[in-house]
């Protein structure tokens, strides 16, 4: 079992899917816990289970943070606890999946607010502290899609191709005391597809995997110190693949596959 220095872990969007898996995995290997989403009760729930399986702290800390300087007021808080984070779990996202021009522009401010900005700003935030301790993990989540272009959910991709670029930077930026990790997921079984409303086609979906094996692969990577990790072969290939297509075909291939 892999052991970090860390004591503390904040892990954002914490209340379903991959997140619910991090928080899980990290609790597993003895690492206190923040917890935060929009949503408490869910979180409060998985709180007493954890306390009560591995005998660990856990904090919960509802906020929205697609809210605009929601990092800060989240340090403060923190900061009032006691609670100085070692490890950042940027998971928090969602995804909006339609023709570009029919999103509605306050959800699209919103998605790019917390997938955009956040991740930014809590890395900017949290990260400061860690480098000043010399010690400290990011794992960055990201996503298959910011590999392409991705019609219909082009917005979503564009902002996971930032995350990407963002983590892997940081990575080189601020070794070696405090690693950055961005981990792309492919497909997975998660509230991604009802919030989003995106259907994948089924050419894709014996590409997904289990948020409890992704989980597995990101936070192996992170600890391992790696700049950043596609969980799943298939996927890893899929993206090694796209290196040799030209992008605008890229495009089409993807907006074809959409519309099954």
């Amino acid at each position: 079992m892999v052991r970090s220095i860390a004591q503390w872990a904040l892990v954002t969007g914490a209340s379903s899917g991959l997140g619910i898996e991090i928080a899980t995995a990290l609790a597993a290997r003895r690492i206190n816990l923040v917890l935060t989403a929009r949503r408490e009760e869910p979180m409060q729930q998985l709180a007493a289970q954890l306390r009560r399986r591995f005998d660990v702290e856990v904090t919960v800390e509802a906020i929205d943070l697609s809210e605009p300087d929601s990092a800060a007021t989240l340090q403060r808080r923190l900061d009032t606890r006691g609670v100085d984070p070692d490890i950042l779990i940027n998971n928090a996202a969602f995804g909006l999946s339609s023709a570009f021009v029919d999103h509605d522009p306050a959800r699209l401010r919103q998605m790019l607010q917390l997938d955009v900005i956040a991740v930014t700003e809590l890395a900017h935030v949290f990260g400061k502290r860690m480098v000043t301790k010399g010690r400290g993990h990011m794992l960055l989540v990201a996503s298959m899609a910011a590999y392409q272009p991705t019609p219909i959910l082009a917005a979503y991709g564009a902002a996971k191709a930032f995350v990407l670029s963002f983590g892997e930077a940081l990575h080189a930026e601020l070794a070696p005391s405090v690693t950055v990790t961005v981990l792309s997921p492919g497909l997975m079984d998660t509230g991604f597809f009802e919030v989003s409303g995106y259907r994948p086609p089924a050419s894709m979906r014996r590409t997904m995997l289990s948020p409890a094996k992704v989980a597995e692969i990101g936070l192996g990577a992170m600890f391992a110190g790696k700049s950043s990790v596609i969980a799943g072969r298939l996927n890893g290939f899929m993206a090694l693949s796209s290196r040799f297509v030209p992008r605008h075909v890229l495009a089409k291939m993807v907006l074809r596959m959409s519309k099954g």
